[in-house]
């Protein structure tokens, strides 16, 4: 094509694009809405790619920040230090008081948070990245003034992080402790099959007319369910990212990664904030396993180069999970996930698309067994945030934080504590509330309080007949709250 006519038709999209987001600001244009699309292709395309953008930019944090560097995430090589110096362009990053690998969030000798060194973005700018972040962000005016390709860019991941979404509340919008203690209650040598079946089809049934009949997502359920797939694509593109060696070093230090993503991505956000991204991410863990060992008899890429070794079984089961689990969050979300969701029932439509995970993991298994993609950690180091934070010593998190920072929730199912294991006596309302925030909120087939409650309105939980947890004293001793918390995620295997 002509250079002059690449020109032009850039241009055009671009005008497209604007004017659309143009008459939908303006209330005057809209009684010719109607006969405008009607009458016109592209105009009716504009249009509702203008009416996606100016939804995107509800979540304009996230949804401009992935549009403008995703693609370069993956494509461009760079150390960690130079990928903390992009994460620091997110408004949302954990600044105050820099990273605990450094000193105050300068640079340091060993290449850390704080370098300047790399240029980024797409256009190879090297912006200046301070503690204090500014009000808008400098890529914002490229997206919303340059070229065409950032604004299609933000309307093409609306599409698919929307999509996901609404498959979300299609197959959760219930409560789940109703689903779980009648699925689980304990049967005895009296019961038979048929009893059992008929429990289940009657928690099915239950299930379903929630499903269906029950009150639409809200406004605000929606924002928060489309806001919190937005951050777990962030911190998938970070763990995902195409990092090379600090200058002088061998190896990618992959544990310094894993921490630098978690902190920059998860440390600025406030516990129910992460909570709905954990809640997310099991959700398409959960969706998705059974796609994963439906092919795990013919697989040959984990089974034969990763699983070599004598892995006892529950640990190589894991390992297979979490490699096609977390590739597929590195590679197939969000623009493909609608079509796993949808085939997941039937995984035999998936050949083609588990194949291409297979390559990924082939073309990414470290050769020296000392060597890790930080792709092979992002379900566990996601899921187990706060219980891993509050067993560092360079923890984010506070006890205070737990102890009196966190609002409640209404997400028991019996009034009471909502702990599915009982603390000792000595045991402070303090303790007892860190336990049900870390410990109880981690299960996810809890049967005394709902993980999966997190991303509804507590009106909607209430009306589920939900209750607010109540932390009482028992006795008069008191121990350190960390104390207790260790050693019950330590007997909940939540290292």
């Amino acid at each position: 094509m002509h250079p002059q006519t690449t020109a032009t038709t850039a241009t055009t999209t671009n005008c497209q694009s604007t004017s659309g987001r143009a008459i939908i600001r303006s209330t005057s244009e809209r009684q010719t809405l109607n006969s405008l699309v009607r009458a016109s292709a592209l105009f009716k395309t504009a249009y509702e790619d203008g009416i996606l953008f100016e939804d995107a930019s509800k979540y304009k944090e996230e949804a401009y920040f992935i549009a403008y560097f995703a693609d370069s995430f993956r494509k461009r090589a760079r150390t960690l230090s130079d990928l903390d110096v992009v994460l620091l362009s997110y408004p949302s990053a954990k600044v105050a008081g820099g990273s605990p690998y450094s000193n105050g969030g300068a640079a340091s000798s060993g290449g850390r948070p704080g370098s300047s060194s790399s240029s980024v973005g797409s256009g190879g700018q090297q912006p200046q990245v301070t503690a204090t972040q500014a009000s808008t962000p400098w890529y914002h005016a490229r997206i919303l003034n340059g070229p065409a390709e950032f604004s299609e860019r933000v309307v093409a991941n609306h599409k698919a992080i929307v999509e996901i979404s609404e498959q979300f509340i299609n197959k959760m919008k219930y409560p789940t402790l109703l689903f779980n203690t009648t699925t689980t209650t304990t049967t005895t040598a009296t019961d038979d099959k048929e009893a059992k079946a008929e429990k289940e089809k009657e928690a099915a049934g239950l299930k379903q007319k929630y499903l269906k009949e029950g009150t639409p997502a809200t406004d605000t359920e929606k924002q928060t369910i489309i806001r919190g797939l937005y951050r777990l694509w962030l911190i998938s593109l970070v763990y995902g990212a195409n990092t090379i060696p600090e200058p002088g070093e061998r190896n990618v230090d992959s544990d310094f990664g894993r921490m630098m993503a978690c902190y920059r991505c998860l440390g600025g956000l406030k516990y129910w904030d992460v909570k709905v991204i954990q809640v997310l991410m099991a959700f398409l863990l959960k969706e998705l396993k059974p796609v994963f060992w439906y092919y795990k008899r013919i697989e040959k890429v984990v089974n034969d180069g990763v699983l070599k070794g004598d892995f006892p079984e529950a640990v190589a089961e894991e390992i297979y999970t979490d490699r096609y689990f977390n590739t597929f969050m590195t590679t197939e979300f969000p623009h493909n996930a609608a079509s796993w969701l949808n085939h997941s029932p039937k995984p035999l439509l998936l050949s083609e698309r588990f194949s291409t995970l297979s390559s990924v993991i082939k073309s990414t298994t470290p050769k020296r067994p000392n060597e890790e993609s930080l792709r092979f950690f992002l379900a566990k180091d996601v899921l187990k945030w706060h219980a891993r934070e509050l067993q560092n010593p360079w923890s984010v998190i506070s006890g205070n934080e737990f102890s009196e920072n966190v609002p409640l929730r209404p997400l028991c199912r019996l009034a009471g504590d909502g702990l599915g294991h009982k603390l000792p006596d000595t045991a402070t309302p303090a303790v007892k509330k860190s336990a049900w925030l870390v410990v109880e909120l981690g299960r996810q087939e809890s049967t005394e309080t709902d993980f999966w409650g997190a991303v509804w309105d507590d009106e909607r939980l209430r009306g589920w007949g939900y209750c607010l947890p109540k932390f009482e004293e028992e006795g008069s001793g008191k121990k350190a709250w960390k104390g207790h918390l260790r050693r019950l995620s330590s007997r909940l295997k939540l290292h």
